[in-house]
């Protein structure tokens, strides 16, 4: 935030040259009315090539062959991944180096951090693996698992690797680690792998194949389990959402960027709708709703040969002021589809509340749910229609498929689509 025109000169392309090269997302500069409707004579653009952002940090050569060593010799070795796939490379940097040591993957929803069919990935939920992992290696993550639900044994080492591994602007932030590297992991994977192949016995590699084999028919198992639970809901009476989601895989191709705020149905979402190409799927990470729309947006803007979808809850949507975002993708000719995973209510606090209190709750008692309850909810498909854009509201399973591909019609022939699925 600028306050004078002082430092303009040295701010502006520092803060373009950022927004350009670095993936952190949207980079804002606020400056007063005042200042924006004063005169200037001039402006002194500063060399980038002299005034160019910092290298980022990679680890030394004996913390790595550390690293390399208590791989090597585990058992049963997990990598949990939060962002890595901010730097696109780094997906097949990761994809290696798991290969390399037989390791399960698990990914989370932020990014496309591993493809989702690959036989060593093991979904968004690392708590299952925790007993029998005697190695967690943890990559750009935030919060690699719940301590209240499941945490690694006493006894497994773990390893975290992170621009920031100890996360300085959190201050209650307090997951532990045996070896802590800060360092770009971009930079710091392939080097890492390299590493390993040189250590790398007959016998080791011989267990590691053994292993990998092991993981690659539990993944197997994993996805047929998933397609069979879509296929059961299929013909239900109501939609459900591991069916809407599996309808939405079958009609996006694998360059269509999805943006992820559907909350409590994301598990679904990374269970039914595959990703194999980095920067395919984007996922917020703030604690606050009503990021998905104007995310929409401004994705369509940035990639305006791309297809872009944007899966929210009913509460997102609200959240996200959607007379303005559908106004302005209308007037700049940036169309995406909106799919609204409409459940009628704030789905998170209401959970929260059961797992909490259970039948002892005022709302469990009384079956008020104030505040959280979204009935009747508004017609999501008429403020569509209100702001330039096609609004459709679904109830029939049967009838989403059909509706999305004429959805992703419209989208590819410049309209803006919202289509409000009304789930269990």
């Amino acid at each position: 935030e600028l306050r004078t025109n002082q430092n303009i000169h040295r701010v502006l392309p520092r803060a373009f040259q950022v927004a350009a090269t670095e993936p952190c997302g949207p980079v804002y500069l606020t400056l007063p009315r005042e200042l924006l409707m004063e005169k200037m004579k001039q402006v002194k653009i500063l060399d980038l090539a002299r005034h160019a952002i910092p290298l980022t940090p990679q680890a030394d050569a004996g913390t790595l062959l550390k690293i390399a060593d208590i791989l090597l010799q585990a058992k049963m070795p997990l990598i949990i991944t939060g962002y890595s796939g901010r730097n696109a490379g780094a997906v097949a940097s990761l994809v290696e180096l798991a290969e390399t040591i037989g390791a399960r993957v698990v990914t989370d929803k932020f990014r496309m951090n591993f493809p989702t069919y690959h036989p060593l990935c093991g979904g968004i939920n690392p708590h299952p693996y925790f007993p029998e992992s005697d190695v967690v290696l943890v990559i750009d993550h935030d919060a690699p698992y719940l301590p209240i639900t499941a945490e690694p044994g006493p006894d497994t080492k773990i390893i975290h690797i992170d621009i920031d591994p100890i996360k300085q602007d959190m201050p209650t932030w307090s997951f532990p680690a045996d070896i802590r590297v800060e360092a770009d992991s971009s930079k710091m994977l392939p080097e890492l792998t390299g590493i390993i192949r040189q250590q790398i016995t007959p016998e080791r590699k011989t267990a590691i194949q053994s292993r990998t084999q092991q993981l690659q028919s539990q993944h197997q198992t994993m996805q047929a389990e998933w397609h069979n639970l879509a296929m059961s809901q299929a013909e239900h009476s109501t939609i459900t959402a591991e069916w809407l989601c599996h309808c939405i895989a079958e009609v996006v191709d694998e360059n269509t960027i999805i943006l992820n705020e559907s909350i409590t149905n994301s598990p679904s979402v990374a269970r039914q709708i595959p990703r194999t190409i980095p920067g395919t799927t984007f996922n917020s990470g703030g604690s606050a709703l009503g990021w998905g729309l104007g995310g929409a947006l401004g994705m369509k803007l940035s990639a305006p040969d791309k297809t872009v979808v944007t899966l929210v809850g009913d509460g997102s949507f609200l959240f996200g002021r959607p007379i303005a975002a559908l106004w302005a993708a209308h007037v700049y000719h940036a169309p995406f589809l909106c799919v609204i995973f409409n459940n009628k209510r704030y789905h998170a606090p209401k959970r929260a509340l059961l797992k909490i209190y259970g039948e002892n709750s005022y709302s469990t008692r009384t079956g008020a749910w104030v505040g959280i309850d979204i009935v009747p909810p508004p017609d999501y498909s008429l403020i569509a229609e209100a702001s330039h854009a096609f609004g459709q509201k679904i109830t029939d399973p049967t009838a989403i498929k059909p509706a999305l591909e004429q959805a992703l019609d419209r989208v590819r022939h410049g309209s803006c689509v919202v289509l409000d699925i009304i789930i269990e």
